[in-house]
């Protein structure tokens, strides 16, 4: 199951280092909090021992040992796209996970995405409750939540896909999308500024049951059809 968050940041690019992986470990925090074997990530390296010598977070704040590597890493190319890749350390390759922070320059879109091999690693109500604590961390342009292949399932090669939950950043109500399952508010401020759209709540969605993946599809066609699915290219 794969959690992604695509959304722009006009102030900060790899040279706010600290503050961008502070981010990161603001959305690992999210993460453990409805995962709890998520409790630790690791830069990756070449090998799971030197992965393991440099733990990303403390308290969910960048370490310094992991700072000073992506430092040396990025010294140079700041203002170039970046990543910062984690792994969770896991040596069981049905339930590890990986955690990553696309850092684009400031004009470009940034993308921060988890990537979960056990696809029934959440239920339906721990999934939005991420989405929504990632909407908040990273005020998106959407977040995706969708299991492995569903990008060929999807109708749009040019938007978004609807998977198992689509966040988008404005009031969606029922009447507009009939066909979803659920509709799920987020707020910030106390005040509602996104809506969670959910396909299937009564488990978690597989692109191998036709029923899932039909309607999600149908979803993604009743939000084009009311003008709500933005386009890759207009984030």
């Amino acid at each position: 199951m794969k959690i992604t968050s695509r959304f722009r940041d006009l102030l900060h690019d790899a040279s706010d280092l600290p503050l961008v992986f502070e981010q990161l470990g603001s959305v690992a925090e999210a993460i453990h909090a409805h995962a709890h074997q998520f409790s630790q990530w690791f830069l990756t390296g070449d090998s799971k021992e030197e992965a393991h010598l440099y733990p990303a977070f403390e308290s969910w704040k960048p370490t310094a040992a992991a700072l000073a590597v992506l430092r040396t890493e990025f010294e140079g190319a700041e203002h170039r796209p970046q990543i910062i890749s984690l792994w969770d350390g896991s040596d069981d390759q049905r339930t590890g996970a990986t955690l990553s922070y696309l850092v684009a320059t400031k004009e470009r879109p940034k993308k921060v995405e988890a990537d979960f091999n056990d696809e029934h690693v959440f239920s339906a109500e721990q999934a939005a409750a991420v989405v929504s604590a990632v909407a908040q961390i990273t005020a998106p342009a959407y977040v995706t939540v969708e299991p492995q292949g569903y990008v060929d399932k999807q109708v749009f090669d040019d938007k978004p896909g609807v998977g198992w939950m689509l966040y988008l950043p404005k009031i969606v109500t029922q009447q507009q999308v009939p066909e979803a399952r659920a509709l799920i508010p987020v707020p910030a401020d106390g005040k509602q500024t996104g809506t969670i759209i959910v396909s299937v709540t009564d488990a978690p969605f597989s692109i191998d049951d036709p029923e899932h993946v039909e309607a999600a599809n149908r979803i993604e066609i009743r939000l084009v059809d009311q003008d709500l699915l933005p386009t890759y290219s207009s984030i």
